[in-house]
């Protein structure tokens, strides 16, 4: 709620300053006629604004999943460019803002004929821009809300007290101090948009566009629990997510960082280039030692994990690669609580599911059992009976002392579930099913819908508990090592950023330096030849 209160009352009052600015001035110069056709131009903005929000979000629930999160991750990337330039347009132009409007509205009335549409014009367009900003911003907020409900309900609170603030500077009865006010509401707005940045940077990896740097970094769920007041704020305004990947950490310090830096840098005054080239010095040493140890000091990747081990059975995860993963393991027969020699199998993830508290990915196969070998080679009619629910297949004799040849199929599925970032086996079952058909006297085959063999076999409960115990030490240490690689990754590219900007300040303070040994009055060196 506090972020789209802030969104509404921030673009709601530039937008109610830029009408009042222009209602204020028809009003001192004796042309109120004119009012009318501002408030006509206010009117259809902020009608267009509201139809192409409705367009917008009706667009976005009406598409697949994966297109809707790139229809999010586009809006979420225009809100992020919306608010940087809006911030900085303003930090730059807040002062003068006054004088352009009325100079613009005394160009207006010049002509007199064309006065009213002009009004229309001029409020049309100061109100349709920040509509538009205010739309996209506001959507890409409710996207990373929640709860709609809350969000909607501060943007219009935000937009309600913009008015009457805007409504009272009108009148003469508020005054605000606008350069401390935009700075202010700038900050909240940066840290907003740097948590627009994350929520992006989240929806193009769900939408298939970005799976560049997803490795996890830290766990704060103690910190952001999801549900609580609590992990509402810290999500909404600062973009903290309970666990952050790599490219999510260093999209939000790539953007807050400069950015909140130039808001938050008094206006006017001149930044000192010496003193500002040796703190982006340091600062950048300090960051290319800090990467330097984090890499030195983080943690080794655990080993390769122990087969997971049950009396003669043993299972261990090979390799993995896409959805596939090869397991080495003993083949076994459970209708016959047969248990053959380790082999390689080949199993395909078939969705998620929980072991001993662990999340873990489900991998299976199907082969072929063993158990039909042990089976009769062919079947009485009462054998036949009995496998088919009670009664002969239809065309044959019912005859006590015939038998038929019978033929067997085998299926034997293979199921595994496996950490997915340790990769150690968690459990692992086999299902074996054995169905029979027999041959009839003219060579006709039947099937029998009953089972003619079946068993199941799975690794114990303290086999299961004993492997999520060894994998939890496993999970602690990666995500020691990801949050190390992580922090040095994030150094190094600060200390590159704080390099360059120092270059550039350099740069800026050797030019300064040629420009003034320039003798007084001596003409700058021109291209064309003389």
């Amino acid at each position: 709620m506090l972020p789209t209160f802030v969104i509404g009352l921030r673009e709601g009052l530039e937008a109610a300053l830029i009408v009042g600015i222009i209602a204020a001035f028809l009003r001192k110069q004796g042309r109120r006629e004119l009012l009318r056709w501002v408030f006509v131009g206010v009117g259809s903005a902020t009608l267009l604004c509201v139809a192409v929000g409705i367009t917008l979000d009706r667009l976005s629930q009406n598409l697949p999943q994966r297109q809707q999160e790139g229809l999010e991750t586009v809006i979420g990337a225009l809100a992020v460019g919306m608010v940087t330039y809006m911030v900085i347009w303003m930090r730059r132009h807040a002062r003068e803002l006054k004088g352009q409007l009325e100079g613009m509205a005394a160009g207006a009335m010049a002509g007199t004929s064309r006065a009213g549409r002009a009004m229309i014009l001029m409020a049309f367009l100061a109100v349709l821009r920040e509509g538009f900003e205010t739309v996209v911003f506001l959507l890409a907020a409710f996207n990373e809300s929640g709860s709609g409900s809350a969000a909607a309900t501060g943007a219009v609170l935000g937009i309600v007290v913009a008015i009457g603030l805007g409504y009272g500077i009108y009148r003469g009865g508020v005054h605000l101090n606008l350069s401390k006010f935009f700075r202010a509401t700038g900050l909240v707005l940066v840290l907003v948009a740097a948590g627009l940045v994350v929520n992006a940077l989240r929806t193009a990896h769900e939408a298939g566009w970005l799976n560049a740097g997803q490795g996890g970094t830290v766990d704060l769920t103690w910190l952001v629990h999801p549900g609580s007041v609590q992990s509402s704020l810290l999500t909404g305004m600062l973009g903290v997510q309970s666990k952050p990947v790599f490219i999510e950490v260093v999209g939000w310090l790539v953007y807050l960082i400069p950015v909140g830096l130039y808001v938050a840098w008094p206006p006017g005054r001149s930044l000192p280039k010496r003193a500002t080239s040796r703190v982006l010095i340091g600062a950048a040493a300090v960051f290319a030692v800090g990467a330097v140890a984090l890499v030195l000091f983080a943690p080794g990747r655990p080993a390769t994990p122990a087969a997971t081990t049950a009396g003669p059975v043993s299972a261990r995860v090979s390799d993995r690669h896409g959805d596939t993963a090869t397991v080495r393991t003993q083949a076994q027969s459970p209708a016959v609580q047969a248990v053959g020699p380790a082999e390689d199998f080949v199993l395909t993830r078939t969705g998620t599911d929980t072991r001993a508290g662990l999340a873990a990915d489900v991998y299976a196969a199907t082969s072929t059992g063993s158990a039909s070998a042990s089976l009769p080679a062919s079947l009485g009619v009462d054998r036949i009976a009995a496998l088919n629910g009670g009664r002969l297949p239809i065309g044959l004799s019912a005859a006590s002392d015939s038998t038929l040849a019978a033929t067997y199929h085998d299926s034997a599925v293979l199921s595994v579930w496996v950490e997915p970032r340790t990769g150690r086996v968690l459990d692992l079952s086999w299902t074996e099913r054995v169905t029979a058909s027999v041959t009839g006297p003219g060579g006709a085959r039947f099937a029998l819908a009953g089972i003619a063999a079946q068993g199941h076999s799975a690794l114990p409960a303290g086999v299961i508990a004993a492997a999520a115990a060894a994998a939890r030490p496993e999970l602690h240490d990666l995500d020691r090592r990801q949050a190390f690689v992580a922090g040095a990754w994030s150094c190094g590219l600060v200390a590159v950023a704080c390099g360059l900007g120092a270059l550039a300040v350099a740069a800026a303070s050797q030019r300064e330096r040629r420009q003034s040994r320039r003798p007084v009055g001596a003409p700058a060196q021109s291209l064309v030849a003389s």
